[in-house]
């Protein structure tokens, strides 16, 4: 299994494989040294049952596609799509928002999912069985201000 842990102080993603059971992890942007506690489920890639960097058990499941690039992808197309129809092309503004959908759908369909903790935001990556639900923003409100909390943010 792999796992991407985010540094807490630059929010730098280390990406470190599970099977080598690494005590601690170097962030190389700003140095700072991050302990890791691997379970014997993710060293084993069965499931994900605790994070190794904050130790939360709290998990939710994603499409491994970075959200940034999926928002700046519908922000092009409503873009694009608004210029056309300002400029009276209403079919071309239409087709325009159809393609986006059907682009999203086809990167949507063939990308796998990405299991994520609430807390920290580690990522972990493998052939384990999912077993986390879907994103809960209630719960994610809850668990990053407990997280930052506990780094004394």
């Amino acid at each position: 299994m792999e796992v991407t842990v985010a540094c807490p102080g630059c929010e730098a993603a280390l990406p470190v494989q599970a099977a080598e059971v690494p005590a601690e992890i170097a962030c190389g942007n700003c140095r700072r040294t991050i302990p890791l506690q691997f379970s014997d489920a993710v060293t084993g890639d069965q499931s994900v049952d605790a994070c190794p960097a904050c130790e939360g058990r709290d998990f939710y499941i994603r499409k491994d596609f970075d959200p940034k690039v999926g928002l700046a992808f519908v922000v092009a197309g409503a873009t694009i799509s608004a210029v056309f129809y300002g400029y009276g092309m209403d079919l071309v503004a239409y087709g325009v928002l159809a393609l986006a959908v059907i682009i999203d759908l086809a990167v949507c369909r063939r990308l796998g999912d990405v299991t994520v903790c609430y807390r920290c935001h580690a990522e972990f990556r493998g052939q384990f069985e999912r077993t986390a639900g879907a994103f809960d923003l209630h719960t994610a409100d809850e668990l990053e201000a407990e997280y930052a909390k506990q780094l004394g943010r």
